[in-house]
């Protein structure tokens, strides 16, 4: 999983230079580009500038919440007006875009640009029938993602301090903003399933009881020891941040709670069914008929359940029926506990660091920005993942991060860690997205753009390639990564489109998730309510790459070069996955058109 409404920055790098690369994959020769008012390369290298500007002043996202200067003064416009006017904005784009053919770009950082920035903004009009500002209250609301703000809200300097405090006394009025959205969702019968607001409840009572020293708020002030700036951020937090939030909490607990839907599926809502058709869209792109969907996903996890069972029986023995069973025995195995917080930290770092040094045989180039191990604190493990991958700041005042959950050992396993480290870090999301940010020509566009089925997609092909690469440290580990099923190519489809009950789900997720715990389970099928289509992309992504792959090997047989296969994935960003099959398509047929070679080369893995 990775943080922030986009999951990933977008790598705009020229498809020429990356087609030279690892001596197999031939030249590309790029349109001739020419200085007229009309040239294409130009049109789009404009729109973005103004599309990337204007997200980035009305989404701000982890990318950009430190930044520095203009902008760090004011927190988000959430009001009904605001997104109207961007609406506007999204439509204009559009028409300004048609026409443009991005056949004629192809071999340029702008065909990558160009079908980011379309992609986008159909599925942002697609979802507008999601109506999603209208039911923000969830374990994902505000209290995650604008205290993540916060943590990253820069102080240090006189200016840094009075944009801080002039930024977060705006919190009261984006606070009763939300409530007046809220409000409205219910008058037009929106709302956000009973269940997820009991969770954002649950969060906000922790928040709320937190020592001022201890909580979230006191951040900007805990990274500045000005005596001055501390005496004015306690004012603004005690005066004015908390009142609101208990306000804020004080409507859900009494107003929304009871009137919050019980359904969990977004068919719930009015034209549910339109947007989960939108959602699908947006998170992995494909049209996809969500019964098609469900289809696909029981065979896809029966048939990887058979190979996990296979394993388990190697592991626990042939006594082993089925995966119940081997949840049973995996939970009571002692070597699948972990003592203490070091022996978690140690056993991680340990995969990170087996990962970093084995992946330049597999890889053309490796990640120049370095990924931290930086664990949650109590009071952030309430409310967030496992496991999550932060990227690096843009300004370079902070790593990448893999945060990792130590405060709750009871309930972690072994055999989650290792196969949880290799998606977050390498090969899966800090190899892809740090290669991404070092790009040469990478537009600020990239900070925002990004397909969730690529980004999600890799990360589960890096858990897969982990196992290929040898990086496992045993067989428990193995067990760990094979038993965790695409159940979200199920249940996605199986709560918005096929009737599934929370407790359906639950009990679902309970029979084929081997290592998940009664609280992860949970809290799986209690995202997917409040997501929808989001589960859909890692599994999705995941076999669109293996696919492309299969077929490359087949069709290239001596010709294919792993290596090169895994730069020329990597080479535009996270694309969409018509995109995607695109470039290796034509990947494919450049290899074919190439002399055979006359002798066996070394190579990766086949």
């Amino acid at each position: 999983m990775v943080v922030g409404s986009r999951a990933s920055s977008g790598a705009l790098s020229s498809f020429v230079a990356l087609m030279l690369m690892a001596g197999c994959a031939g030249k590309l020769t790029p349109p001739a580009q020419t200085a007229t008012p009309e040239d294409p390369h130009r049109r789009v290298r404009a729109i973005v500038d103004e599309y990337a500007a204007g997200y980035n002043a009305m989404f701000p996202g982890p990318g950009n919440y430190g930044r520095t200067g203009p902008g760090t003064d004011t927190l988000p416009d959430n009001s009904l007006a605001a997104l109207s006017a961007w609406q506007r904005r999204e439509d204009a784009w559009v028409v300004q875009l048609r026409g443009i053919d991005q056949n004629a770009l192809w071999g340029t950082p702008e065909w990558a640009t160009l079908g980011y920035l379309r992609t986008t903004l159909q599925a942002s009009i697609a979802m507008r029938s999601c109506r999603i500002e209208l039911w923000p209250a969830h374990q994902f609301g505000w209290q995650t993602w604008l205290l993540e703000m916060l943590e990253l809200q820069p102080v240090g300097t006189n200016e840094a301090r009075a944009r801080a405090l002039t930024r977060w006394r705006h919190f009261p009025l984006f606070l009763d903003t939300e409530l007046a959205n809220l409000r409205e969702g219910l008058r037009l019968g929106y709302s956000a399933p009973r269940h997820n607001i009991e969770r954002a409840i649950a969060q906000l009572e922790a928040l709320l009881a937190a020592k001022l020293v201890e909580s979230p708020f006191w951040s900007p002030a805990k990274r500045d020891a000005d005596p001055s700036f501390q005496q004015q951020w306690q004012t603004v937090v005690e005066a004015e941040m908390v009142p609101a939030a208990r306000r804020y909490l004080a409507y859900l607990r009494e107003e929304y709670l009871p009137k919050a839907r019980t359904s969990i599926a977004i068919s719930a809502n009015p034209n549910g069914a339109a947007c989960y058709r939108a959602q699908l869209a947006a998170y992995s792109t494909p049209e996809l008929e969500p019964s098609a969907l469900f289809q696909l996903g029981q065979e896809e996890v029966a048939q990887r359940a058979a190979k996990a069972l296979a394993f388990a029986r190697n592991v626990f023995g042939p006594d082993v029926a089925d995966l119940r069973a081997a949840k049973s025995k995996l939970d009571t195995d002692p070597r699948n506990r972990i003592a203490d917080r070091a022996e978690l930290l140690a056993l991680v770092s340990a995969a990170m660091e087996r990962a970093r040094a084995a992946a330049p045989r597999w890889f053309a180039r490796m990640p120049q920005g370095p990924m931290i191990l930086f664990p949650y604190s109590d009071l952030e493990a309430k409310s967030h993942p496992n496991g999550r991958y932060e990227p690096a700041e843009k300004n370079g005042s902070q790593p990448a991060r893999y945060r990792i959950d130590v405060t709750n050992l009871a309930e972690v396993r072994r055999a989650d860690l290792e196969h949880t480290a290799f998606h977050e870090g390498i090969p899966g999301h800090h190899l892809q997205m740090q290669l991404e940010r070092e790009l040469p020509g990478m537009h600020e566009y990239g900070e925002i753009a990004g397909v969730g089925a690529f980004i999600e997609g890799w990360g589960r092909y890096g858990e897969g390639l982990a196992e290929e690469m040898g990086l496992y440290s045993s067989d428990l580990d193995r067990l760990g990564a094979l038993s965790l099923l695409p159940t979200g190519l199920v249940v996605d489809p199986g709560i918005h489109a096929m009737g599934w009950t929370r407790e359906h789900a639950i009990a679902y997720v309970t029979e084929k998730q081997v290592g998940f715990s009664p609280e992860a389970t949970a809290a799986y099928v209690d995202r997917i309510a409040v997501w929808p289509g989001s589960m859909v992309s890692y599994g999705a992504g995941e076999l669109t790459i293996r696919r492309l792959r299969a077929r490359a090997q087949a069709e290239l047989g001596d010709r294919f070069d792993l290596r090169a296969f895994h730069e020329l994935v990597l080479s535009q960003g996270a694309i969409t996955l018509p995109m995607l099959s695109e470039l290796v398509n034509r990947w494919i047929d450049t290899q074919k058109a190439r002399p055979s070679p006359s002798t066996e080369k070394p190579r990766a893995s086949q």
